[in-house]
């Protein structure tokens, strides 16, 4: 099995009630700590008022400047329930998988409720890697602006995927600043540096790429380099 369908297959979404509930106590115990647990993945978490990316648990930066792969099996939807500032439950679960789905009616009551950010608020997220898998992330999200952001990027790879044209995105995950009820916030930014194929995606998750330089142009942005699969 490829690097690649491994790491998809890690983060398979256990069928099983019992495993459900189990793997949705430790994920969200995971993001309360900011740590990935057992399988090593590191959860990443980005600030609206500040635009700060952070991951695991020692809140980490995050190189806004590295290319990451997507995983194009790991996006999910679900649930996320928040109390005083911090999540205390969740239900998530593949988009390939709508069986799964918790509806609304049916979610459990936490409160008593203090804040308007409260309760029960809609989620979604991904998962991605560093080259040859060596760091593996997850960034889930409830902000509108981040789910939008979350959106747009799903729909593009969905369009790519029907056209035939290679629809894993090499990206970079930073911020962009937006004006919002007279204040200023952030929100995070999937910026596409090039997409590839899935033998493509394969090698550089195995970390069988190499670094091809592109020339710089006059009056453009300082070329980034572009990994290509061999």
């Amino acid at each position: 099995m490829s690097a690649l369908k491994k790491y998809a297959a890690s983060g398979a979404i256990a069928l099983s009630p019992e495993a459900q509930a189990a793997a949705m106590a430790a994920a969200a115990d995971a993001m309360r700590s900011g740590s990935g647990g057992g399988e090593s993945v590191e959860y990443v978490t980005f600030s609206g008022k500040s635009g700060d990316i952070t991951y695991g648990r020692d809140r980490e930066p995050l190189d806004e400047d590295q290319v990451y792969l997507m995983d194009n099996q790991s996006f999910v939807v679900g649930w996320v329930c928040w109390a005083n500032s911090s999540p205390i439950a969740r239900h998530e679960w593949s988009i390939f998988e709508p069986q799964n789905a918790v509806r609304a009616s049916d979610l459990e009551d936490h409160g008593p409720y203090r804040k308007p950010s409260d309760g029960w608020q809609s989620m979604s997220g991904f998962g991605f890697m560093s080259e040859g898998g060596a760091i593996k992330f997850k960034f889930t999200t409830n902000s509108k602006s981040g789910k939008n952001a979350v959106s747009d990027l799903l729909e593009e790879i969905a369009a790519r995927q029907r056209a035939g044209d290679p629809s894993y995105p090499l990206f970079r995950f930073t911020s962009e600043r937006f004006l919002a009820q007279g204040e200023w916030n952030f929100k995070p930014a999937f910026v596409v540096d090039d997409w590839l194929t899935e033998d493509e995606a394969e090698a550089f998750a195995a970390g069988e790429t190499e670094v091809e330089e592109v020339e710089e142009v006059e009056e453009v942005q300082p070329a980034r380099t572009r990994r290509t699969a061999r």
